[in-house]
């Protein structure tokens, strides 16, 4: 009997993870999206403002702007992005998401990778990266 109630138990569990690790997901893609806007209407400030704390300690905000300035500048408006992978890495000390994509921008193509740490319904920014050979020769 107890048997049973273990199994059960473990389903129940695993359940409730898949559910967390699609949440996690879809609140970090939104907050992507909410990302983009942002670097397309050029409000670095705001991005670098609501990223997470972890973020703000690793990067200088005059930092920060200059990257979201420069990617801004040589790439242009992001005008497309495509999904290419992801990760959930759901622990006791929270949930991380990182996100990989190709990206159109309009003046070329880029990769982009985000790591956020989402708790709730806010994903907030840890860590970003930006690829593009636009980025050393323009």
């Amino acid at each position: 009997m107890r048997i049973k109630y273990l199994i059960l138990f473990m389903l129940v569990v695993a359940l409730q993870l898949s559910c967390g690790v699609k949440k996690g997901k879809e609140n970090a893609e939104r907050a992507v999206e909410k990302f983009h806007s942002q670097l397309n209407a050029g409000q670095f400030q705001q991005i670098y403002s609501e990223s997470d704390e972890a973020f703000r300690k690793a990067v200088t905000e005059e930092q920060a702007l200059q990257l979201f300035d420069a990617v801004h500048r040589k790439l242009g408006t992001v005008q497309q992005a495509k999904l290419t992978g992801w990760h959930v890495n759901a622990t006791t000390g929270g949930t991380a998401v990182t996100l990989g994509y190709d990206v159109d921008f309009s003046e070329g193509k880029g990769t982009e990778q985000f790591v956020y740490h989402v708790s709730g319904d806010k994903a907030l920014l840890f860590n970003y990266n930006v690829n593009s050979p636009l980025l050393i020769t323009k």
